[in-house]
């Protein structure tokens, strides 16, 4: 499965930094005028799945298995995980014990694998994402490779400022619900159904410069699942009525969250739950892009990387990493 199949019916394209400046101030614009609030993910290689790093490397780890990982195997990973911060002693913060949330925050600055998928809240800096410089060992990558931005409608889903989540920030155990069992009662099994269908995000404290850099936050959520007679969960291929649907393992190899992809289409109506839209920024206008918004911003990888990690990371680009 090659997820750049998964969002290409519903993508818009870009070949300029005035195009994709466009779309987002002649359709965002629109609806963020009328209250929507969106999550912005720049990726410098459209076909690359939006996947969180636990579940990538979980799904590495079994070898692209088929069926691809489902909630309950990444919960009891997501455990082990935790389990080990215990054990390490990296639960405790400067003020005592941190939350999951600011435990897996921690993880997520330092690479360690989590469900969280990191976001801005900026649309321009989503942007850089999608067209950052990348090396390997002095040579650059993804060059001629295209890009891609999503845009998330996470209105009412962000927890800070939902009171039927907010306390998650604060819990000393994993909020979300744990996999029903057969015997669970109906209101833990509606509970999980609802993780498994829904995206969270978290606009978190700024707890170190490179967030507050970024205007980072992160979403995350359930493994998607198929559904039920009673709920059923289909991803349509294209925007065709009565078009042929993704299986739930395409699904889940193109996208470890519930996302629904959708058209952008200026005069549209309403969003759904769960919309993500998703514009391919095109290989040749990548270095124009980047100078584009270096100069009109000063986004370049000194001002949202502003630490030593960001400087050990990229500030000697052209100095080989390996023989």
């Amino acid at each position: 499965m090659n997820p750049d199949d998964f969002w290409k019916p519903f993508e818009g394209e870009a070949n300029s930094f005035d195009a994709v400046r466009q779309i987002i101030h002649g359709v965002f614009d629109q609806w963020s005028d009328a209250g929507r609030v969106f999550a912005w993910r720049g990726q410098v290689d459209a076909a690359r799945p939006l996947h969180s790093s636990l579940y990538r490397r979980h799904f590495w780890t079994v070898g692209g298995a088929n069926p691809a990982p489902d909630e309950a195997s990444l919960y009891e990973k997501e455990g082990n995980i935790l389990a080990d911060v215990h054990r390490w002693g990296l639960h405790m913060g400067e003020r005592g014990r941190l939350s999951i949330l600011g435990q897996l925050a921690m993880l997520q600055h330092y690479g360690a694998p989590t469900r969280l998928i990191d976001v801005t809240f900026n649309p321009f800096i989503g942007l850089w994402f999608a067209v950052e410089e990348k090396r390997d060992n002095g040579e650059l990558k993804y060059e001629n490779t295209d890009g891609r931005l999503f845009a998330i409608d996470v209105t009412d889903r962000l927890i800070n400022e939902n009171g039927a989540y907010r306390a998650w920030e604060d819990e000393l155990h994993r909020p979300w619900p744990k996999p029903a069992a057969a015997d669970a009662s109906a209101e833990h099994k509606e509970s999980y159904r609802e993780w498994r269908t829904q995206v969270f995000a978290w606009r978190p404290p700024h707890f170190d410069s490179r967030m507050a850099a970024q205007n980072g936050g992160f979403i995350f959520g359930g493994v998607p699942y198929s559904g039920t007679a009673d709920h059923p969960q289909q991803w349509p291929k294209t925007t065709t009525a009565g078009a042929d649907k993704w299986t739930i393992d395409e699904v889940r190899q193109s996208t470890s969250l519930a996302l629904r992809a959708h058209k952008l289409e200026p005069q549209g109506g309403g969003v759904a739950d769960n919309a993500a839209y998703t514009i391919r920024i095109k290989a040749a206008a990548k270095n124009d892009i980047r100078n584009r918004l270096e100069n009109l911003f000063g986004y370049r990888h000194s001002t949202i990387y502003p630490d030593f990690t960001g400087f050990a990371s990229f500030g000697t680009p052209d100095l080989k990493s390996r023989p």
